[in-house]
């Protein structure tokens, strides 16, 4: 969507040719070059918006343009091409610069934005087709140092003030300032524009006082209840009074004892000032407006989701103060104004207080990234349940920590699945022993904490595959269940028994010398042996076999192998019996 594609390259250079016609004209004096020139500016904005492959069919019109503009009505046919060449060459510079860093697309619409263009269309390219203006000029005469700043400063003030009004008109940014305009109070809009060219007229009416930053007045106006389609319309029609005023010699610029060629610079000075100051200030007020309307379609979508999502958001200030709860607050038994102003310590346990205050510092340092921590939380009825949370830290646009976001999720029925999972992972579901993990756990953690004079034991039940084989396996599941109940009224308080095979059983005795637990093992041998269960109809008694060991300093699979290959030689030795570790 360029500005060519509106007015086609015949009409482009028709639209150059008349503003190059007027700028010489109306300000060229003394033979010299043009005091004002806006001519560049079109073709500048045209350069800018047209993909580079097609600037060739935008520049031809124009060079054209300039050379009959030159010849007929300026300094002649002599000095035709060397100025069209440097004004083509003053407009591609322009444009190669300024989009190798900044995008015309959004005309104004940031500081960096604002520096970029005037470094390209206020410097680099007129002071470079300055020089090549000023020594061909030379050729025929006219001093290099005047004609230099007269172009520089004609091309650059008309450049800076009317092409950003030439990029406004292309038709993707024309499209957008009518579709501005179609959403505005149309008679608002009508009345605030007769305003501005009411002051104008009437600024540039008299030569009295000097009365130039009156215009802006109503025109900051237009900017924030208009937007920048009704700040490029007052511009226009306040560089149209205002120039037609001066170049009749009427005017605020008459106060100035100056030449009418320097007055009508200073017009077109305070003319780039006030583009460069208003413009901006409008694209920030359009942007911010943008902005704000984000915010409230974020905020409206936050607010649904917070309202309607079974999680408990919390916004919290830097020392825990609860600025916002959300309605699912009330599955703690709260509502949401119960809490705001409350700070969220008053809902964590007391011996969870410490670990969740230093989770919510790890939060602050954690910058973005996400902080999950669990604990215990108290209800409003003084029940304690598990919740976890997942918090993030709110900077603000300077990068200072502003609060701390919050969601709340209810995990106490988690916790205790966790929990009869963890149990079952540690327990023989057929006898309800500890297995063989939670044996190991068990005594390592003793060994760990410095436990000494401990044995062990390794028990099993002699011919156990033939009771599966003649009573089948409900009936060893029996025997087995069986054998649970008696090694549980066996042993101690503080001695522990778990099946870690099929029909093998290992036994802790901790603080235990190796008679003792060789006595506690053998009481349980003869009760055992003296035990019948029952499987349906059938009586079954069965015996054990088993070894016994010192836990020493190598450890827990040591003592057991150590007491395995003892229950292998009683195994040997005919059954029913025990041994002790050699």
């Amino acid at each position: 969507m360029t500005i060519s594609r509106f007015l086609p390259p015949a009409l482009l250079g028709c639209c150059y040719f008349v503003a190059a016609v007027a700028a010489v004209l109306l300000t060229r004096f003394d033979g010299g070059v043009a005091y004002l020139w806006l001519a560049t500016s079109i073709l500048t904005a045209d350069l800018m918006m047209r993909p580079r492959r097609a600037w060739l069919w935008s520049i031809i019109p124009c060079v054209i343009a300039s050379m009959i503009v030159t010849g007929c009505f300026g300094l002649g046919w002599v000095m035709a091409l060397p100025f069209a060449a440097a004004n083509v060459i003053e407009a591609v510079l322009a444009a190669w610069l300024f989009r190798k860093f900044a995008d015309p697309r959004r005309p104004l619409g940031s500081l960096s934005w604002l520096m970029h263009f005037v470094a390209s269309v206020g410097i680099a390219g007129p002071f470079v087709a300055g020089l090549l203006a000023a020594v061909a000029a030379s050729s025929i005469g006219l001093p290099i140092g005047r004609t230099f700043m007269t172009f520089v400063l004609g091309h650059a003030l008309g450049g800076v003030t009317f092409t950003p009004i030439a990029l406004l008109l292309t038709r993707t940014n024309r499209k957008a300032m009518l579709d501005e305009l179609r959403r505005r109070n149309i008679a608002e809009t009508v009345a605030l524009l007769m305003l501005a060219i009411v002051v104008s007229t009437y600024v540039f009416g008299q030569q009295s006082y000097p009365l130039l930053f009156i215009p802006i007045l109503p025109i900051i106006l237009i900017a924030f209840r208009v937007g920048r389609a009704g700040v490029a319309i007052s511009i226009a029609m306040l560089a149209m009074v205002g120039g037609l005023s001066t170049a009749s010699g009427q005017g605020p610029m008459q106060l100035i004892n100056a030449s009418f060629g320097q007055q009508m610079q200073f017009f077109q000075f305070y003319l780039a000032a006030t583009v460069l100051t208003l413009l901006p200030v409008t694209a920030d007020l359009e942007n911010r407006a943008r902005l704000h309307a984000k915010l409230r379609k974020s905020e409206s979508g936050y607010r649904m989701i917070a309202e309607h999502c079974s999680d408990i958001i919390f916004n919290l200030k830097i020392d825990g103060t609860i600025r916002y709860a959300s309605p699912s607050c009330r599955q703690i038994g709260y509502e949401s104004a119960q809490l705001v102003g409350g700070n969220c310590s008053m809902l964590i346990a007391p011996e969870h207080l410490a670990d969740a205050t230093a989770s919510h510092l790890r939060s602050l340092e954690m910058g973005g990234e996400t902080n999950r921590f669990e604990y215990l939380a108290v209800t409003a009825s003084g029940e304690q349940r598990w919740h976890e949370t997942h918090a993030r830290l709110i900077i603000d646009d300077n990068g200072r920590p502003e609060g701390i976001l919050s969601i709340v999720r209810d995990i106490h029925a988690q916790k205790a699945v966790q929990r009869r999972l963890s149990d079952a992972a540690l327990v023989d579901s057929l006898t309800g022993l500890n297995n063989r993990l939670a044996y190991r756990e068990v005594v390592e953690r003793r060994l760990k904490a410095g436990e000494t004079g401990a044995c062990v034991a390794m028990l099993d039940i002699d011919h156990f595959k033939q009771v599966n084989d003649r009573f089948g396996h409900s009936a060893g599941d029996i025997v087995l269940r069986g054998f649970a109940d008696v090694a549980r009224q066996i042993i101690r308080d503080g001695d522990m028994v778990a099946r870690i095979g099929g029909e093998e059983f290992a036994f802790f005795f901790p603080n235990t010398a190796l008679p003792q637990a060789l006595a506690i093992c053998d009481r349980l041998r003869n009760e055992l042996s003296a035990t019948i269960f029952r499987a349906g109809t059938s009586s079954i008694n069965v015996t054990v076999s088993g070894g016994v060991a010192e836990l020493g300093t190598d450890g827990i699979d040591q003592a057991l192998k150590i007491a395995d290959m003892a229950l292998y030689r009683a195994k040997q030795a005919g059954r029913n019996q025990l041994a002790l570790a050699a």
